[in-house]
C-alpha cells in the first residue's frame, strides 16, 4: 500500500491535469517517479468521466514471479466494475476482452475514470470488490 503522502501527492497531480487540461503529468524525485495520462476528457449528463489509458503500457504489468499479466490501476481512487448498479458489469472471469474495452472506472476526486484495455485479452481473474478503495499499481484483472 502506498503511504498517505504519496496518495496526497497523486490526488494533487490528478486536479492539476483536470484543473489545466494537461495530457500528462510527470514527479519524480531520488526514489519515485509518479506519471499520469489522460488521453482524452468525456462529459456525460449527468457525471464527469475521464478516459485514462497507460501511453507505455504501465497499468499492464508482467508478474514475472507469480507468472501472471495483469491490469493495473492506473491511479487511486475507488473502483466500479459496473456502470450502473442495477447493471452487469464491464469485464468478468472468462470474458474476451478487444483493445480499448472499458473494464471499469475509477472514480477520484468526484470524477468517474474510464479504464480500457489497451490489448486483446481473456480475464481470468477478478481481483477487486465493486465499490473498493485501489492503490495506484495495484492488480485489478489477471489476464491471459
Amino acid at each position: 500500500m502506498l503511504d498517505k503522502k504519496i496518495n496526497q501527492t497523486i490526488d494533487v497531480l490528478i486536479k492539476k491535469i483536470k484543473d489545466n487540461n494537461l495530457s500528462s503529468i510527470k514527479l519524480s524525485n531520488k526514489t519515485n517517479t509518479i506519471e499520469i495520462s489522460n488521453n482524452s476528457i468525456i462529459r456525460g449528463p449527468d457525471q464527469n468521466t475521464q478516459n485514462i489509458s497507460s501511453t507505455n503500457n504501465q497499468n499492464l504489468k508482467n508478474e514475472t514471479n507469480d507468472n501472471f499479466i495483469s491490469i493495473d490501476s492506473p491511479m487511486v481512487g475507488i473502483i466500479y466494475l459496473t456502470p450502473k448498479p442495477s447493471s452487469p458489469p464491464f469485464a468478468k472471469k472468462g470474458q474476451k476482452i478487444k483493445k480499448g474495452d472499458t473494464i471499469c472506472l475509477i472514480e477520484a476526486m468526484k470524477t468517474f475514470n474510464e479504464i480500457k484495455s489497451d490489448r486483446d485479452c481473456t480475464i481470468k481473474t477478478v481481483m477487486v470488490k465493486n465499490g473498493e478503495a485501489v492503490e495506484f499499481g495495484q492488480p485489478l484483472f489477471e489476464i491471459s
